[in-house]
């Protein structure tokens, strides 16, 4: 066993013109006040990397430059642009996006286009997302890093989920409960 070099797994990889035509993963993912620039770049990457849809960053969640009628000052886009770069390593370009002010407007429309609407969040109520019976296209809505996702947001949910958690912290970051997430709706997918 030997592991590979990069110049060998940049070789797997089809060209950008073919990677923008492969199928995409009937996911959507919604982010819904994420404060950390880091943890944006890290879902950049991560819908990028499982081929979603589209991923739709809403109220105070930066975002990269590139949104028609941006309305931020040049000072806050360039500080986004950069913080985000840096951990989406070149992968904005390659994953459909925009940003929304309101989430619940964007749920809705996800909601009317028939998507089922996922929310990652621990509830009273949530159940094990091992356990669920996904149908897509869905809609994944995280939220803010330590207040969640709105009840509002709750209330449009059709499927509640959390990811148990063993050890004393009471949750994993957003990012990486996204990729948890994700990573177990692609086993459903027959993306190749």
């Amino acid at each position: 066993m030997r592991k590979k070099t990069t110049e060998e797994l940049v070789k797997e990889k089809p060209s950008i013109d073919e990677f923008v035509k492969l199928p995409k993963a009937p996911i959507t993912l919604i982010v819904d006040g994420i404060r950390s620039l880091d943890n944006v770049g890290l879902l950049f990457r991560l819908s990028e990397g499982y081929r979603l849809k589209k991923l739709i960053l809403c109220g105070i969640t930066g975002f990269p430059s590139g949104m028609p009628n941006d309305v931020r000052p040049p000072h806050m886009i360039e500080k986004h642009e950069r913080k985000i770069s840096k951990t989406a390593i070149k992968t904005i370009p390659l994953i459909p996006w925009e940003y929304r002010e309101k989430v619940e407007e964007a749920v809705k429309e996800r909601k009317q286009a028939g998507d089922k609407i996922i929310v990652l969040e621990q509830t009273d109520e949530s159940k094990d997302y091992r356990k669920v019976k996904y149908n897509f296209p869905l809609t994944l809505i995280v939220g803010h890093e330590r207040t969640g996702v709105s009840d509002e947001i709750l209330n449009m949910a059709d499927e509640v989920i959390e990811i148990p958690m063993r050890g004393m912290g009471n949750s994993h970051n957003v990012a990486i409960s996204a990729a948890i997430v994700i990573s177990h709706l692609d086993q459903f997918l027959n993306l190749t």
